[in-house]
């Protein structure tokens, strides 16, 4: 669904948004060359044990597609600020999570994504950009594939920020069945090469 008579650089980011909303994935990778900077550097301000920059600065680009997929141009304010926010929410709400977290040893903790440390070089050009975005969806291919069902679902709602009786309030299930499919979840990608 590319527009190929049309420039993405001379759109604006509430056209780019409904476009990207619609599946044109040339839309969308415009709004990630043009917030990964800034997602980036609002990332610098947030830290938590376990968690690098690059992982909150992939925080922020689940964020910027959450707010594609939400932002609607009649309610006030741009989708430029919509976006910001939500990738900032993310970052606090991993801070939040992380005082919250009970007592998980380290060991059980893994990183969903093993992205390279190239990702938080803010000077990154385009084509890097890119192709960080197809490793994105490619690291999402790899985990339907090795999760179940239910896994996946919990661990992509999880990922869009829901809290743990949110998730099981919309799956039907548990808390405890929740926390028992993230287990689950990183276990299982724990024993698999992402690459």
């Amino acid at each position: 669904m590319n527009t190929p008579m049309t420039s993405y650089s001379t759109l604006s980011d509430d056209a780019l948004a409904a476009m990207s909303r619609q599946g044109d994935d040339g839309a969308f990778h415009e709004l990630v060359l043009r917030y990964f900077g800034r997602i980036s550097f609002i990332a610098r301000k947030y830290s938590a044990h376990g968690y690098e920059h690059t992982d909150f600065v992939q925080e922020g680009l689940l964020g910027l597609l959450y707010a594609v997929r939400t932002y609607r141009a009649d309610a006030s304010g741009s989708f430029g600020g919509y976006a910001l926010l939500v990738a900032e929410r993310r970052f606090i709400s991993i801070i939040r999570r992380q005082t919250a977290r009970r007592s998980v040893p380290e060991s059980a903790l893994v990183a969903i994504d093993a992205m390279d440390d190239a990702v938080a070089d803010v000077s990154q050009t385009p084509e890097e950009a890119l192709l960080m975005r197809d490793r994105l969806q490619q690291v999402y291919r790899r985990l339907e594939q090795c999760l179940s069902k239910r896994e996946f679902s919990v661990l992509t709602l999880y990922a869009d920020g829901l809290s743990y009786s949110d998730i099981a309030s919309r799956l039907g299930i548990s808390v405890k069945s929740v926390d028992n499919a993230l287990q689950r979840a990183r276990k299982k990608i724990s024993s698999f090469d992402m690459s």
